[in-house]
């Protein structure tokens, strides 16, 4: 009888951990392992373009607000960048920053794409002035969109889609002469699948 009256109370305390598990926690969504996966890789971009920066981000990484390595639950970031010579002529992206960021929760996550549209509003991470918010290109579970101009002459093109996957962030700018908000989006769904693949590997 003692174990028949207690076995309510194991499936109750079971199901309570198993919604637990579900609010958000360390084991749920993207990994850390996974992390290195979730930005851009060189076979995602043409041959003539060439890594310069990559691996685990730093504090020169991170801009205002999204400046503490610890904000909103942040367990880690990676990077890649990549570049290709040009000219004012050149079509396309001269230079590609790829940024990804786990946190422990998708809520932790969500303050940090509003962070994001914060800083790049200021026209943070040193791409240029008078930020433009553009309309959401949606990629992931929510994004945004901005363009900004460094002055010249020539002027300098950014565009930027940041976007949030289930408890990660992540954003690819992207610069040059003749660039257009079409080529950053290109590459931002290229790393989406990225991590939706991740994702789905568990």
């Amino acid at each position: 009888m003692a174990s028949s009256r207690l076995a309510p109370s194991l499936l109750a305390l079971a199901l309570a951990l198993a919604l637990a598990g579900c609010a958000g926690g360390d084991g749920d969504g993207l990994t850390r392992e996974q992390g290195p996966g979730l930005v851009l890789e060189r076979a995602d971009l043409p041959a003539v373009f060439e890594q310069f920066d990559g691996g685990k981000q730093g504090r020169v990484d991170q801009v205002f607000p999204r400046d503490d390595p610890a904000r909103f639950d942040r367990v880690d970031g990676w990077k890649a960048r990549f570049r290709r010579s040009g000219s004012q002529r050149t079509r396309g992206p001269l230079v590609v920053e790829s940024l990804a960021d786990l946190f422990r929760g998708s809520d932790g996550a969500g303050d940090d794409l509003a962070a994001y549209r914060d800083s790049l509003e200021r026209g943070g991470g040193g791409v240029g002035a008078g930020a433009r918010v553009l309309e959401d290109p949606e990629v992931g579970d929510e994004s945004l969109a901005v363009a900004t101009v460094q002055t010249g002459p020539p002027p300098v093109r950014f565009f930027t889609v940041a976007w949030r996957h289930d408890n990660a962030t992540a954003s690819v700018t992207v610069n040059g002469f003749q660039v257009t908000l079409a080529d950053a989006v290109s590459l931002a769904r290229k790393q989406e699948r990225r991590m939706t693949k991740a994702a789905a590997a568990g």
